[in-house]
């Protein structure tokens, strides 16, 4: 996505997560997040809001912690905190020096923040229209609310390039390839899109190619929304289409890629 689309983007999956919150019971169980409720997941999410605004406003991150207001109704709270990050987001030039956690080079700008919003965003959308009995939790997932096929892409290209490295780094008590088993390259294509990834871990670290490598192990391939969310164990990653060695494919599916 280019930067003015991202934070259209943003906007327009806020706005749909506040209509969500507001329509949600706020004690219901949040299936992909155990132990979590609705409530549970809103503070989260609206507290994220809050921290990743003062990252790209300020270069470094808040101490402590933002808290949640608790002398206005939830709704109108995340609101607010969605008020806050997309006013932030868009009142700062895309290049504008941030905090990030991402040790990448290149991703310490509002321009990963607002990519990384917006993904933020659609996957807590995603736990609360499933909280909500409102986006089934089996079968084939084609399509999402907010997001294109295009933008569910990137959406796996982030967890690849971002959330990935991230992982390694948060398990940096454990071996690589026991975090991200891909001693051996996975490829991984979107069959609505065209956009195709290969990753592997070489030398402790991972690596991206944007187009299946002819050494691949596996391919996995399967619609780009349903890929995205099944990265994000968020979709029966059975779904989608294996060939080549199928372990292998299924231990990179079920790994730690994002938090």
């Amino acid at each position: 996505m280019d930067d003015a689309t991202q934070l259209t983007t943003l906007h327009a999956a806020t706005t749909a997560m506040g209509d969500t919150v507001r329509a949600a019971d706020p004690q219901a169980t949040v299936p992909s997040c155990p132990g979590w409720t609705v409530t549970d997941l809103v503070d989260h999410l609206g507290r994220v809001h809050l921290w990743a605004a003062h990252c790209a406003r300020t270069g470094s991150p808040p101490d402590p912690y933002p808290r949640r207001g608790r002398d206005q109704p939830l709704p109108d709270w995340y609101a607010a905190c969605a008020d806050t990050i997309v006013t932030t987001l868009g009142e700062l030039p895309p290049d504008h020096p941030a905090w990030s956690f991402s040790a990448v080079p290149g991703h310490q700008d509002v321009r990963f923040w607002r990519r990384r919003q917006v993904h933020e965003t659609t996957i807590h959308h995603v736990d609360a229209l499933q909280a909500c009995g409102r986006l089934p939790t089996t079968g084939l997932v084609d399509h999402l609310p907010v997001l294109t096929p295009g933008q569910a892409a990137d959406g796996i290209a982030e967890v690849f390039e971002v959330m990935a490295p991230r992982s390694l780094v948060r398990h940096a008590d454990r071996p690589p390839l026991d975090v991200i088993p891909a001693e051996r390259p996975v490829a991984f294509a979107c069959s609505d899109t065209g956009a195709s990834w290969t990753l592997s871990v070489v030398d402790a670290m991972v690596r991206v190619d944007d187009v299946p490598v002819r050494d691949a192990v596996a391919l996995v391939s399967g619609p780009a929304s349903h890929l995205y969310l099944s990265l994000w164990h968020r979709a029966d990653s059975s779904l989608l289409r294996t060939e080549g060695d199928e372990a292998a494919a299924r231990r990179l599916l079920g790994a730690a890629l994002v938090p």
